[in-house]
């Protein structure tokens, strides 16, 4: 299986960024005639290796494929604390979801500012590229600046859900509400931060359209509350 880029083709001529191109030549440490896949404006190309100093290729074939799903997800992720937020990052990439909004509510324990600094916000997309290549996907998930609370009634969707830790018991309502998606219909789903949300963030986010769900009877960490509900609604989705 051919490794995937996201890269340009411009003149048919191959354009990759400098980690792609140290990737190739040092990590992978790739030869003249082998391939790799370059996607560009949702359709991947099939590049063979014709020089290494410089790095060029010949692009052997044009298809289009979709793994992406029918439906857009907008996850709203409340900051968490170091390598977690990376993972929700990278298996949120991976179950498919278009949107990432990260959410600042006022239990979060990281330091809010931090999550302005470009230096994050590029190290963030970072993650996003590399796993939309991992996953054979065609998209890489659009990563919204930090909101407030406030700024939720920016966000548009058909079916919104909001995971609540105090709600506790059955996932019926979570299933039930599901069951109403149709094909093409945006989901909007808000996951809270380590201390929870406080009543007030829950009451503005039904004012919002927010539907409450509980993810079970058990307590969850937040990154394992975001890749369940993730995966509980991918799978859902995959089966229409």
């Amino acid at each position: 299986m051919s490794q995937r880029y996201f890269g340009a083709i411009i003149n048919n001529r191959v354009i990759l960024n400098d980690d792609d191109i140290n990737h190739i030549l040092k990590v992978m440490r790739m030869k003249i005639n082998e391939e790799i896949e370059v996607v560009y404006k949702e359709k991947v190309h099939l590049c063979k290796i014709i020089s290494l100093k410089p790095l060029d290729f010949e692009i052997v074939a044009t298809r289009e494929e979709n793994h992406e799903l029918m439906n857009n997800i907008t996850l709203v992720m409340s900051l968490i604390k170091g390598e977690k937020l990376d993972l929700v990052l990278q298996k949120a990439t991976e179950l498919g979801v278009q949107e990432i909004v990260l959410l600042a509510t006022s239990r979060t324990i990281a330091n809010k500012k931090n999550f302005r600094l470009e230096h994050k916000i590029n190290r963030y997309q970072k993650i996003l590229k590399e796993a939309s290549e991992q996953s054979k996907r065609i998209k890489i998930p659009y990563l919204h600046r930090l909101i407030d609370f406030s700024e939720l009634k920016n966000i548009k969707a058909d079916h919104k859900f909001i995971a609540y830790e105090s709600a506790g018991g059955k996932t019926a309502s979570f299933l039930n509400g599901l069951k109403n998606i149709k094909k093409g219909e945006s989901i909007s789903l808000i996951i809270g931060p380590e201390g929870g949300f406080s009543t007030e963030e829950i009451n503005l986010a039904t004012l919002n359209g927010y539907q409450i769900i509980s993810l079970g009877r058990r307590i969850l960490r937040a990154e394992t509350a975001a890749i369940y509900a993730l995966s509980v609604i991918d799978s859902y989705l995959e089966k229409k």
